[in-house]
């Protein structure tokens, strides 16, 4: 997604963090399974397109309105899909540790994804999703001791690379229908004042 669309800046940081993910993740240590390939392009997709319905969502409805509709739903249907057999073990302390869950993931993440995407392009930030592996390797090397190769070193330092470039020319331009909306306010309050009629 982020090597479409106008901006060389951006794709070149798109194809750095690429690059950075390819060292992390070696994947020439290991076989491909078709039908594993298939899958990840399929969550690839399903990830570009969460991107852009959650930018467009953050920028036709105010506040978090927009979570607060499609949460409760999402949770519902994952319930129905996946739950349905557990309802019955449910007990209060139980409910009360999936809600502070539910806060905590995906709740607060969803909502800061939102206001970063009111605020920056979505190859901006879909570059800025590249730092996932170098967190996790991060991760592994603080609380598991995995001290990682020369490679995925590199591979991280390309990421983190990318990922502050695109964070620092990814900032959105003000759009058209704020523009349009400062204007009828401004229209409005010099309607609003007397004006001296001509003789």
């Amino acid at each position: 997604m982020s090597l479409y669309g106008p901006g060389g800046g951006r794709k070149g940081w798109a194809v750095l963090a690429a690059i950075g993910v390819v060292l992390l993740t070696r994947p020439w240590h290991g076989g491909i399974d078709p039908a594993g390939l298939a899958l990840v392009l399929g969550a690839a997709a399903c990830w570009a397109a969460d991107i852009l319905l959650t930018q467009h969502v953050g920028d036709n409805v105010t506040g978090l309105s927009g979570l607060a509709v499609s949460m409760p739903v999402a949770g519902v249907i994952a319930v129905l899909a996946a739950g349905r057999a557990e309802l019955t073990r449910v007990t209060w302390p139980l409910l009360l540790i999936m809600l502070a869950l539910a806060l905590v993931h995906p709740v607060l993440p969803f909502s800061l994804e939102l206001l970063a995407l009111r605020r920056l392009t979505a190859a901006a930030f879909g570059t800025l999703m590249s730092l996932e592996p170098a967190v996790a390797l991060l991760a592994g090397l603080l609380l598991l001791g995995q001290i990682p190769g020369i490679a995925p070193g590199f591979g991280v330092v390309l990421v983190v690379i990318a990922g502050i470039g695109a964070t620092r020319g990814g900032a959105r331009a003000p759009m058209p229908r704020d523009d349009r909306s400062m204007a009828v306010a401004a229209d409005g309050r010099e309607s609003s004042r007397p004006r001296a009629c001509c003789r």
